[in-house]
């Protein structure tokens, strides 16, 4: 099965490239509206490509990596220190 978001992706160019040809062939010329069209449908297809070249990462992992326990460990240097001992002044209200 291949990636349903090039499919979705490439869908929406190929109707906005329609629009646009639509749009050019009944006007008689190119307007603006029909450049923001064609603009538009390049957006588009450069999202259609990328995700259709773009790796799925989820179907790759094995469910025995992801359902060992997660430990946190902090280190000297992740704890943060307390300010009175480094020599700040600590308001009191």
């Amino acid at each position: 099965m291949g990636n349903p978001r090039a499919k979705v992706l490439g869908l929406t160019f190929a109707m906005l490239a329609f629009a646009s040809v639509l749009l050019i062939v009944n006007e008689e010329g190119v307007s603006a509206n029909a450049w923001a069209l064609l603009a538009l449908s390049g957006v588009f297809a450069a999202g259609a490509v990328m995700a259709f070249f773009q790796h799925e990462e989820f179907a790759t992992q094995s469910p025995r990596e992801t359902s060992q326990p997660v430990q946190e460990q902090q280190t000297e240097s992740q704890t943060l220190p307390d300010p009175a001992e480094s020599g700040f002044d600590v308001p009191v209200l």
